[in-house]
């Protein structure tokens, strides 16, 4: 019984862990007041859909992975930057949610397609591990790293939303920033950044080979990696709607 019991809380932490971001994102934003739950899912089946897209290309075009040796050799190096590079569809997928979405103004349509995709990622990927495993009979860290991985997700995902609905925005400035920073260096940025993430799996993978890091070393670089890329969206997001927040234009 007081085993049955330590792991139901253990299941309940992990659980806490991973939704709370996303309430805390949901209910502290603007979201709530544009009741923007149903657009998250609206969101999230277009990441399903996206993803389907992807398994059809990889299964059609790539031949089946044969472990971390692949990554070592030179053909396996170009083997996996070529099935890495699938993931761009990714950016394509979340550029036309946004288009689809009829909600709010700029921000909340990047926010509301950010929420839905790490949504719809950490229940395919983490939320049926983390039920049939953080329910069993022994503790084991590795689903609270899960855990802690959900919640990069999501800020990647805002990060990566926001990027793109900067990037595909034509009433921005086109002359300075207010800091310096000139517009096409800014948007060289943004697109640097979104291909830097895209490829993010493999560079943690060669990371991890490189150092031979454990599993909280990896958790470790994979939240450096977010929070850099977070604090230069932020940047290039700020540089790039002060002027309009300052001459009283609508983000659209």
């Amino acid at each position: 019984l007081i085993n049955r019991l330590m792991t139901f809380f253990h299941l309940l932490n992990c659980g806490a862990v991973t939704v709370a971001p996303f309430f805390i994102v949901y209910k502290f934003t603007s979201l709530s007041d544009y009741s923007s739950l149903w657009r998250c899912a609206h969101a999230g089946s277009f990441y399903f859909l996206t993803q389907l897209i992807k398994l059809l290309i990889l299964a059609t075009f790539f031949p089946a992975s044969t472990g971390d040796m692949a990554v070592v050799s030179h053909t396996g190096a170009v083997l996996n930057v070529a099935k890495c590079s699938v993931d761009l569809l990714d950016l394509a997928g979340v550029y036309i949610t946004m288009g689809q979405l009829n909600v709010g103004r700029g921000p909340v349509r990047f926010m509301v397609t950010g929420v839905g995709w790490a949504g719809a990622e950490v229940a395919i990927t983490r939320a049926l591990p983390l039920w049939f495993g953080a329910r069993g009979h022994e503790f084991d860290w590795k689903y609270m790293q899960h855990c802690l991985e959900a919640n990069m997700v999501l800020l990647q995902h805002l990060c990566n939303a926001a990027l793109i609905w900067l990037w595909a925005r034509q009433h921005l400035p086109s002359s300075q920033s207010g800091t310096g920073v000139s517009q096409p260096a800014l948007y060289s940025g943004i697109t640097a950044l979104l291909v830097t993430t895209t490829y993010k799996p493999l560079l943690l993978e060669y990371t991890r080979l490189a150092f031979a890091a454990s599993n909280w070393m990896m958790l470790l670089f994979n939240g450096l990696f977010t929070g850099v890329s977070a604090l230069i969206s932020m940047h290039i997001y700020v540089n790039l709607t002060r002027p309009l927040s300052q001459n009283g234009v609508a983000y659209k």
